[in-house]
């Protein structure tokens, strides 16, 4: 059974290279299965893909070429193998849309390794990179297969990979891609189907954005104790402070909302309408008037907290990977039965949670 298959492989293969130009690939599904595919957004916003591409049954060994269409033996023909010593490496990219985007240079794709080595050439076509190894770096039933995306070179994570080999006849050498590709689902950790002449984009990975705060620590100053303890209302506006979350926008839903809530350290006050800035024994109540983005005001504490909609890669100009959502707060102070002087001190905790 297996020389019948291999007979029939090597036949196919001459069927699809007889009447096709030189400068195209070739396809045949020689690639058996795939193991773990991953991709990880690195702290750079770069995108770091890897993946194992299993071969079917000695594909590098030379057949003899015939028709297993009743046409019997191709005269003088010649046995076909695939160069044991080369291997290829073709990758897709896809934008937003869908559509494959070709607009990617082969110098934002770095850290390319298969089975450990790096290419001789990409001809600056992401789509044929060649490696030259020794036979014994191909022996291995599988290819390892590593590399990078630089930050801003993708509009979405919609990428799919196949591999190949190099196709000896006579003294010509053609490129042999396996049309079994992969591509990686909307986790990044899938080994999905991807079929390079047929289908259509992967699907786009999404992932959940890392938030920051800027800046960490408001440092509100002195305190005039007695204005605060004189004013007939017992508060005061003290100070204005401008914060930023920070996100990346990379593999974000387009219809990314958040909600935000503040709780803090030392507790609420008994009727929970307050903050408490502590000092020992000594208390300090605070509220926050946080001034939003869309011009409206939201009071913290509260039990409901802020929504927030995430803006995505593809809506903002030059595909910028960071993106930053900016409020101002007024910092309201009111006096207690037991304010006195003292360092008073306080730790605000931001929860962002998403929402259905």
């Amino acid at each position: 059974m297996k020389v019948k298959n291999k007979l029939f492989f090597m036949g196919l293969l001459w069927l699809i290279i007889q009447p096709i130009a030189i400068a195209n690939p070739y396809f045949y599904p020689y690639i058996q299965r795939y193991s773990n595919c991953s991709i990880t957004v690195l702290e750079d916003n770069s995108v770091q893909v890897s993946f194992r591409a299993h071969h079917a049954d000695t594909p590098f060994d030379p057949h003899k070429i015939q028709y297993n269409q009743g046409r019997g033996n191709i005269p003088n023909s010649e046995a076909i193998t695939l160069t044991p010593n080369q291997a290829m490496l073709s990758i897709y990219v896809y934008k937003t849309d869908g559509t494959p985007d070709l607009s990617i240079p082969s110098h934002a794709i770095s850290d390319i390794y298969l089975n450990g080595i790096n290419p001789i050439s990409t001809n600056n076509n992401t789509q044929n990179i060649k490696f030259d190894g020794g036979s014994d770096v191909f022996s291995n039933t599988y290819y390892d297969v590593s590399f990078r995306i630089a930050a801003n070179a993708l509009q979405s994570i919609r990428i799919g990979a196949t591999v190949g080999g190099v196709l000896n006849i006579g003294e010509q050498q053609y490129s042999l891609f396996s049309s079994n590709g992969v591509s990686f689902g909307s986790s990044g950790k899938q080994c999905a189907h991807f079929y390079p002449q047929t289908s259509g984009a992967p699907d786009e990975m999404t992932i959940d954005p890392k938030f920051s705060l800027s800046p960490a620590t408001w440092q509100l100053g002195a305190i005039q104790l007695d204005e605060l303890l004189n004013t007939d209302t017992h508060s005061i506006n003290h100070e204005q402070v401008e914060f930023c979350i920070n996100y990346q926008t990379r593999g974000i839903r387009e219809t990314a909302k958040y909600n935000i809530q503040i709780n803090n350290l030392n507790g609420l006050s008994p009727n929970s309408n307050y903050f408490q800035l502590k000092d020992g024994d000594k208390v300090i109540h605070y509220q926050i008037e946080q001034f939003n983005y869309d011009g409206s005001v939201d009071q913290f504490p509260n039990s409901y907290g802020r929504m927030m909609e995430l803006a995505t890669l593809h809506q903002i100009p030059e595909q910028s990977v960071n993106e930053n959502i900016c409020f101002s707060a007024e910092i309201n102070l009111f006096s207690t039965e037991t304010t006195d002087k003292g360092s008073y001190s306080d730790t605000l905790n931001f929860t962002i949670t998403p929402l259905s």
